[in-house]
C-alpha cells in the first residue's frame, strides 16, 4: 500500500513535468524551441548545417500508449545528411516510470503536413544512420514510439546533421591544382 502510494505520487509528478498526454517540451541545442510536436504545431529544428542539431523532448501518455510528433527542419544547401535517435527510461525502485519503447523516426520531404516522399525511416537505436544527400529545402521528421507498460511519459533525442556537398567545380579546382602542382615538379625534375 505504501509503496503503491509513491508510486502514484511519482506518477502525477512525472505528468506535471512532462506535461499533457502526447504534448511535449522540448529543447533544441539546449535552448527551448517552438512548438510542442503536434500536428499543428510542429517543433522547429530551423536551418540543419554542419554543426549536429539536438532535440531533446520530454512527453507524457498512458502506460502502453502510443504517441507521434512532429519536427520541420531546413537544409540550406545540397547536403550529405545524417541522423539518430535515442530513448530514455527513468527507473524508480525497480519499474521504469520513463520509457519510450520501439522509437521510429521517419524523415519526409516539406513541412509537416505537407511531406509526400518518404527518404529514410531510423530506429532509437543511438546510431548514426545516413540518409544521403538531400537536396536544398523543407523536410519534417514524424517521430513515433509506445510507452512501457509501466510508463507515465518519457524522454527521447533526435540528432540531425547535413554536412555541403562540394559543387562539381570544386572538384574541378582541385584537380587543376593538382595538375600545377605536378607539372612544376615534373619541370624541376627535368632541369
Amino acid at each position: 500500500m505504501k509503496n503503491n502510494f509513491k508510486l502514484k505520487l511519482l506518477a502525477a509528478a512525472v505528468l506535471m513535468a512532462s506535461g499533457v498526454a502526447h504534448a511535449g517540451s522540448a529543447f533544441l541545442n539546449g535552448s527551448a524551441t517552438g512548438g510542442n510536436g503536434s500536428e499543428a504545431n510542429p517543433y522547429s529544428f530551423g536551418a540543419v548545417g554542419a554543426s549536429v542539431s539536438a532535440l531533446f523532448v520530454n512527453v507524457g501518455g498512458p502506460a502502453n500508449g502510443f504517441f507521434e510528433e512532429y519536427a520541420n527542419f531546413t537544409i540550406p544547401t545540397l547536403s550529405s545528411t545524417s541522423g539518430s535517435a535515442n530513448a530514455y527510461a527513468l527507473n524508480f525502485m525497480g519499474i521504469n516510470v520513463l520509457d519510450i519503447q520501439n522509437l521510429v523516426v521517419e524523415v519526409w520531404s516539406n513541412t509537416h503536413p505537407g511531406g509526400s516522399t518518404l527518404y529514410t525511416t531510423f530506429t532509437g537505436d543511438n546510431l548514426n544512420h545516413a540518409f544521403g544527400n538531400l537536396a536544398a529545402g523543407q523536410y519534417h521528421l514524424d517521430i513515433s514510439g509506445n510507452f512501457g507498460p509501466n510508463a507515465f511519459g518519457g524522454q527521447y533525442a533526435v540528432a540531425l546533421q547535413a554536412l555541403p556537398v562540394p559543387e562539381p567545380e570544386t572538384y574541378a579546382m582541385l584537380l587543376a591544382g593538382l595538375g600545377l602542382v605536378g607539372f612544376s615538379a615534373r619541370r624541376r625534375k627535368v632541369a
